[in-house]
C-alpha cells in the first residue's frame, strides 16, 4: 500500500468504516511506516480529544497509549476474522469429503 493510499484511510480507520480488506492492508502499512502512523496518531489524537471534551467529566487519558489498544483491538479483530473464515472452510471440507465418502459408498454397494 502507498503512503497516500494509507493517509486517505485514516478518517475512515478512525469511523470503523473500512471493509475487512482494507483494514489488515492498513493495518499492515501504519505498523511499517512510521510517517502514516504519525498521520494516523495526530488524527486519531484529535479525535479522541474532541470525544472527550464532548463527554465532560472524562479526565484526559493517555491518548496514544489509546491508539495502541485501539491498534491491538484491530489486529485481533482481523485474526479472528482470518481464524473464523479458516473454520469455515474446513468446515465445508470436511463435509464435502464426508458427502463424497456417503455416496461413493452409496454407489459401491448399488454396483456390488
Amino acid at each position: 500500500m502507498e503512503c497516500s493510499t494509507a493517509e486517505s484511510m485514516v478518517n475512515r480507520y478512525i469511523d470503523r468504516s473500512l471493509n475487512e480488506e482494507e483494514l489488515e492492508e492498513f493495518l499492515e502499512h501504519v505498523t511499517s511506516c512510521s510517517s502514516c502512523y504519525d498521520e494516523l496518531e495526530t488524527y486519531f489524537i484529535v479525535h479522541e480529544a474532541i470525544q472527550q471534551l464532548d463527554d465532560e467529566g472524562e479526565s484526559m487519558m493517555d491518548l496514544q497509549h489509546l491508539l495502541e489498544q485501539d491498534l491491538k483491538k484491530s489486529r485481533r479483530i482481523c485474526l479472528t476474522r482470518k481464524i473464523t473464515r479458516w473454520l469455515v472452510l474446513t468446515a465445508a471440507v470436511i463435509l464435502i469429503l464426508i458427502l463424497a465418502g456417503g455416496f461413493a459408498f452409496l454407489i459401491w454397494n448399488i454396483w456390488r
